[in-house]
């Protein structure tokens, strides 16, 4: 992430036009201090940052003292349920995930907007969309999908840690616009500043490449600041991989141009009252009138085991384990 440069530049230029001059809280500043120490530079009064994993928080806290001493306060916890002296006037708080929600950052900011900032605070990221099209993975990936063996033993600790099998939340890499087969639309938008969230609603995709589709495609158009320029990462290869979500039909989807596929989303808290799910359930319209019911869903939890098609391939039986 320190050297994802497309994503550091919008998050850099948003907090040096903001910085000066203002308390500054950083939510969730990792073991790196990064946006902090570009906040001090920039000329914050006060720097307050904040990291839930004690080891992060630990080694923060030794930066913060060798970086700029006497600058940046490090506070242990989550931002959720710590208390502070006084109120920021600059929020960073990059708890945006592939799907620009999922790591709960709406909660979060509204939890920080009743107890942490004060009136008017401005938050960076100003704005996250989600954006969705149509997709066929498997025309993308002839020969199957796959993961590089570095990620073997991640997705294993995921699954010990959970003591169980599910479909987890899958990301391309390497592909763009050239990838879909419709045209776009807004699953969520986070419009921080604003206090906005949509986080459900119509999404209406119509296909403007003749061919088979087999799920969907999900990326970020994100704006650092309001005004400030936005950052798209399907046309931009950045740390937010575009997540892929197979659709589910009794049948393999064909469309043409002009074929439509309706769907509602719904986005719920998951049991931890944090993290959202997706899903998705609707109905692809055919230009002859026929109509097929599809779902999709993205779970924090991760789905019932080798549901998809996708995840059969990844996680055939004789070698799930």
């Amino acid at each position: 992430m320190l050297a994802d440069e497309p994503r550091n530049e919008v998050f850099r230029e948003a907090i040096a036009r903001q910085a000066p001059g203002a308390r500054v809280l950083e939510i969730g500043c990792g073991p790196d201090l990064f946006w902090s120490l570009c906040a001090a530079d920039a000329g914050a009064d006060r720097v307050v940052a904040i990291e839930s994993l004690a080891d992060s928080a630990r080694r923060a806290e030794k930066l913060a003292r060798d970086r700029a001493p006497g600058r940046i306060s490090v506070v242990p916890g989550l931002s959720t349920e710590v208390t502070l002296a006084e109120r920021a006037d600059l929020c960073v708080a990059e708890v945006v995930g592939c799907i620009g929600g999922s790591e709960g950052m709406a909660r979060v900011i509204e939890d920080a907007r009743e107890r942490l900032l004060s009136p008017g605070a401005q938050v960076v990221p100003h704005r996250v969309r989600t954006l969705a099209a149509t997709v066929c993975l498997a025309d993308l990936m002839p020969e199957g999908p796959g993961v590089s063996e570095s990620v073997v033993p991640y997705v294993q600790s995921v699954f010990r840690a959970a003591d169980s099998f599910f479909d987890l939340r899958m990301c391309v890499g390497g592909i763009g616009y050239e990838a879909i087969r419709s045209t776009t639309g807004d699953v969520e938008d986070l419009r921080f500043n604003d206090g906005e969230f949509r986080q459900s609603g119509e999404l209406r995709l119509t296909a403007t490449r003749p061919g088979r589709v087999d799920g969907l495609l999900l990326w970020l158009d994100l704006q650092g600041r309001r005004g400030g320029e936005h950052l798209d990462t399907l046309a931009t290869q950045t740390n937010w991989l575009p997540v892929y979500v197979p659709l589910l039909a009794g049948e393999q989807i064909s469309l043409v141009p002009g074929d439509v596929i309706e769907l509602e989303v719904s986005c719920e808290l998951s049991a931890d009252g944090v993290h959202p799910e997706y899903r998705f359930a609707g109905t692809v319209r055919h230009a002859d009138g026929r109509r097929v019911p599809v779902t999709a869903e993205s779970l924090y939890g991760g789905s019932a085991f080798r549901r998809s098609p996708l995840h059969k391939a990844l996680f055939a039986a004789d070698g799930a384990h």
